[in-house]
């Protein structure tokens, strides 16, 4: 098959994965629901309880964007469920690896429809916290989608890569939530670097190399920044490289 045909396939699979994960109209309502009471009802909160003397001038601010990454963790997620549905679960054997692609194309093709549900799952967050950092009508705004991007490219190849290798549901289910925990709380997501120094120093080397932190705070940047290339370009190794572990998966799990 040549190039240009198994390429046209590439828009079909990315489809029939957004289909997969909006066919599923109560997870889509947990997640947008999910992410309307950690910004409107946690994040409100917390912003009134913790006042600014504490050196965040508003904390509602500063943790509004983790409320939005971590509804693209939960829909980046949804690929490794499915990559592990279609390994073990004899009748929903995936008619995707009887198509007339080359399985590099197919694996990319998977992981570019993970980032495509993600992406679009987080839509409305990210325009709500675009609102509320001031930059919905700035070309700041095309940054915050492209770290939300970068961010479910890296989320999206980790679950494929746990799914691959994932023995049980329950075995892909516990990692993943360990993962989401590490994510949430071993972050700059509710606290400062400066805070795990003070109260936790040997938790700061995992902080410092959480990809939420890396997200959440180059989201941030976009407040003040002008030049937005330094924030973005902190993603883009890691998130790449999640994305090739992620593939090189999918790859060794489809010829078993």
């Amino acid at each position: 098959m040549s190039r240009t045909s198994s390429l046209r396939l590439v828009p079909l699979i990315v489809e029939r994965d957004i289909r997969i994960l909006f066919s599923d109209t109560f997870l889509v309502g947990i997640m947008f629901t999910n992410f309307a009471i950690d910004l409107f009802v946690t994040a409100v909160t917390f912003g009134n309880l913790i006042p600014p003397t504490t050196g965040i001038p508003s904390y509602f601010l500063y943790i509004a964007p983790g409320s939005n990454f971590i509804t693209a963790a939960v829909a980046a997620f949804q690929s490794g469920r499915d990559v592990w549905r279609e390994k073990y679960i004899k009748d929903l054997t995936s008619y995707l690896l009887s198509l007339p692609a080359p399985r590099p194309v197919l694996a990319a093709s998977r992981i570019a429809g993970g980032v495509a549900r993600s992406l679009i799952a987080t839509f409305p967050g990210t325009l709500v916290i675009s609102y509320l950092y001031g930059i919905l009508f700035d070309p700041r705004v095309f940054a915050a989608y492209l770290i939300v991007g970068l961010f479910s490219l890296g989320i999206v190849g980790l679950s494929i890569t746990i799914a691959a290798f994932a023995s049980s549901i329950e075995v892909f289910v516990t990692i993943r939530s360990g993962v989401q925990l590490y994510l949430s709380f071993l972050s700059t997501l509710f606290y400062t670097v400066e805070t795990f120094r003070l109260q936790a120093p040997a938790l700061v080397p995992f902080v410092s190399s959480n990809p939420m932190t890396w997200a959440v705070e180059a989201f941030r940047e976009l407040r003040v920044a002008h030049d937005i290339l330094p924030p973005i370009a902190v993603l883009v190794a890691p998130s790449l490289a999640f994305a090739a572990l992620g593939m090189a998966s999918y790859l060794w799990y489809s010829r078993l």
